[in-house]
C-alpha cells in the first residue's frame, strides 16, 4: 500500500480525491505550534506544494514526507489568530488554529478548488 492509500480508501477522499491532494498546493500562514500542525497536517496529507512564511517549518515538511515541494515566503501576511474562547489553554488554541487552517485547504483539495 502507498503512503496515502488508507487515506484515499476513505469514501470522502477517493483515489481521485487523493490526486487532486497531490496536485495541490496549501499556505501556512501562521508561525510557532499553530503553523508546525498546519505544515504536518498539510505534509501528511500528501499536498504537492506547501509555502510556508516561517523558513523553520521547512524541515518539518521535508521531514514527514521528501516529496512535497516546500517555497518560503518570510514576506507573506500572517494568518489572522481567532479569537477561540473554547480553548482557554493557548497550546490547545494554536492547536486547533492550525488543524483548521490545513483541513480547511485539503477540502478545498478534495473539491478542486485550490
Amino acid at each position: 500500500m502507498d503512503r496515502h492509500g488508507r487515506q484515499a480508501r476513505l469514501a470522502d477522499v477517493g483515489a481521485e480525491g487523493q490526486a487532486r491532494i497531490g496536485r495541490a498546493s496549501a499556505e501556512v500562514r501562521s508561525e510557532g505550534f499553530a503553523g508546525e500542525v498546519a505544515a504536518r497536517y498539510l505534509a501528511g496529507a500528501g499536498v504537492a506544494r506547501v509555502i510556508v512564511r516561517d523558513p523553520g517549518l521547512s524541515p518539518i515538511v521535508t521531514a514527514i514526507d521528501p516529496h512535497v515541494l516546500v517555497d518560503v515566503h518570510p514576506s507573506m501576511s500572517a494568518e489572522p489568530t481567532p479569537g477561540d474562547a473554547a480553548f482557554r489553554d493557548p497550546a490547545a488554541r494554536e492547536l486547533a488554529q492550525g488543524a483548521r487552517s490545513a483541513l480547511i485547504q485539503i477540502r478545498a483539495a478534495l473539491k478542486g478548488s485550490s
